[in-house]
């Protein structure tokens, strides 16, 4: 999670994509859409703060703390991950809080 964090942060588009388990709901096609997407938020917003709030097996619950334009827009979030034989990557998440 940390990870996947620190890359949105310093715009690394290609470790995003790397890391999502292949079963995510957006490797669907080639994936012009889903990394074009993906630039834009990294563009658009910073990534400041992340901030465990716990973790237990395959699932991590976080706080992030983002900004758009210098207004913040952070979130809470449980992200679900599986190992794919390699590494765990990201699976699917959910707003909580």
């Amino acid at each position: 999670m940390r990870a996947r964090f620190s890359a949105f942060a310093l715009k690394e588009v290609g470790f995003l994509i790397r890391t999502l388990h292949p079963e995510h709901v957006d490797l669907v096609g080639d994936g012009v859409e889903l990394r074009r997407a993906l630039r834009a938020s990294v563009q658009r917003c910073r990534y400041v703060r992340l901030t465990v709030l716990g973790a237990d097996g395959d699932w991590v619950h976080f706080r992030a703390e983002v900004f758009e334009k210098g207004k913040p827009c952070g979130f809470e979030e449980r992200s679900w991950f599986r190992h794919d034989g390699t590494g765990w990557r990201y699976l699917r998440g959910e707003t909580a809080g």
